[in-house]
């Protein structure tokens, strides 16, 4: 499997799309409509998960911390979009 290769699968309870996700994902609680919408905006703009990282010099690069509100992931998705 490729690196940026999206991965889905169905849901054995709903029969809906699943994508794979980072295996260090944790997902909202399932009442937090918030972070869910936040979840959805992320994967929606091809964001997995996965670390993501920002050069801060010609040899080192900087682990950026993902968003926590819809807010902060605006600003997010337009300077770490994946390609």
């Amino acid at each position: 499997m490729e690196k940026d290769e999206i991965k889905t699968s169905k849901c054995t309870k709903c029969g809906d799309v699943m994508i794979l996700v980072h295996h260090k994902f944790k997902p909202p609680k399932k009442g937090d409509v918030a972070g869910w919408k936040l979840v959805k905006l992320l994967l929606d703009n091809g964001f997995r998960f996965r670390p993501v990282y920002t050069r801060i010099d010609k040899n080192i690069l900087l682990k950026v911390n993902y968003p926590k509100t819809l807010e902060e992931a605006k600003e997010f998705i337009k300077q770490y979009k994946p390609d």
